[in-house]
């Protein structure tokens, strides 16, 4: 893009956009006032841009926004209205903005949209609202048959409405961790068939329906750490045929099955209450079990054969007895961490893994085992290592 057709001024201090300011701004595609003092956006505001295809308006003032301000920027394909004081947006204001791909309206202090407010953005792509304070997620995005990425995390939703996400059948991303939401059932994200990656972390969840992943079977990314699950039903998992990567850290969890995860690659448990672990994961290539409470591993973590698995984490789990043949079966494993268990070592513990390159232990445990093993490189267990 030609430096010609950009204005930036942002960091200049500005508290005001007069009328007609850029009315002989036809060329202009690009307009930053980022990190200004702004309060309000009048009717005539960007009057005669009417090539403007990204506005940046971010780390503002603004608290108000005529209805009729973006009326003649059809070509606007990207608005960035974050970090501002914004707390209602007129039902009408984006009428005209039928090419808006990307619109940002993150840290700001919505509590309600109306419904109608994104009715006419056909080509929206991406859509934030994250760091608002909005209730409930409402059906609100019917429209929107080209959303891809939705960002409402870190408002104070506590309900999402079974008909939030009909029709929007190419959305690909839902972030919508960080909130109150204490349940989540079968139609919950109805009409989303072909999400891939839901985060739905730090939230009050207490259960989860056992049809829930019906509606969602092209999933490949699941996040619903830090809930208080407890029990997941077994069905619950039924139908995440694609499932790639699970995080399941710091739910309370006692057990779970997950052997109907064909194709899972990554699974955090950590920080939970589990017990006994030892599911058919074939895929399976990080597994994450600190912090539970195993005490003895004398049986199969996984207990299809030829399994995957290259980095297993059993740190701080309370061990005091391991079965280090159990170990040994998993010819691909690379990375073990075991700091944190009250296990001795020897000259033969370590002796016959194939591909084992990397072990983290506590420093003590380290003593005469470098020499002993010298193709394994042994890291002394810090905090920027826990995981």
């Amino acid at each position: 893009m030609s430096s010609k057709s950009i204005i930036d001024l942002s960091r200049n201090g500005l508290s005001l956009i007069d009328p007609f300011v850029f009315g002989k701004c036809e060329v202009i595609q690009t307009l930053n006032l980022t990190v200004n003092n702004l309060t309000k956006l009048d009717s005539r505001s960007f009057y005669g841009m009417l090539n403007l295809k990204k506005l940046c308006l971010s780390f503002n003032q603004i608290t108000k926004i005529e209805s009729d301000v973006f009326h003649e920027l059809n070509w606007l394909n990207f608005l960035d209205l974050s970090h501002n004081l914004i707390k209602n947006l007129d039902v009408n204001l984006f009428d005209n903005l039928q090419n808006l791909e990307y619109i940002d309206l993150g840290s700001n202090q919505i509590q309600s949209l109306e419904p109608e407010t994104f009715k006419n953005l056909k080509e929206l792509g991406r859509l934030i609202l994250n760091n608002n304070k909005l209730k409930s997620l409402d059906p609100l995005f019917h429209n929107l048959s080209s959303l891809t990425f939705l960002d409402v995390s870190s408002n104070q939703i506590t309900t999402v409405h079974n008909e939030t996400f009909t029709k929007l059948n190419k959305l690909k991303i839902i972030f919508i961790f960080y909130n109150q939401i204490s349940e989540i059932n079968a139609e919950t994200f109805k009409g989303a068939d072909n999400l891939e990656e839901l985060q739905i972390y730090n939230n009050q969840i207490g259960s989860i329906h056992k049809n829930f992943s019906i509606n969602l079977p092209n999933l490949k990314e699941l996040s619903m750490a830090k809930n208080n699950l407890s029990l997941i039903d077994p069905d619950s998992f039924n139908h995440f045929n694609k499932l790639k990567i699970l995080r399941l850290f710091e739910c309370n969890l006692k057990s779970i099955n997950l052997s109907l995860l064909v194709n899972l690659e990554f699974l955090s448990l950590s920080n939970n209450e589990i017990t006994f672990f030892s599911q058919n994961l074939i895929q399976l290539k990080t597994l994450i079990l600190q912090s539970n409470h195993l005490v003895n591993l004398s049986y199969p973590l996984i207990t299809s054969q030829n399994s995957s698995l290259e980095e297993l984490n059993l740190s701080f789990c309370r061990l005091i007895y391991i079965d280090f043949t159990i170990l040994r079966n998993f010819t691909n494993l690379q990375t073990l961490k075991l700091y944190g268990n009250n296990i001795k070592y020897d000259e033969t513990t370590f002796h016959g893994f194939k591909r084992l390159t990397i072990v983290f232990l506590f420093e003590n445990n380290t003593t005469n085992l470098t020499s002993l093993f010298p193709n394994i490189n042994f890291k002394i267990f810090t905090s920027k290592n826990n995981d």
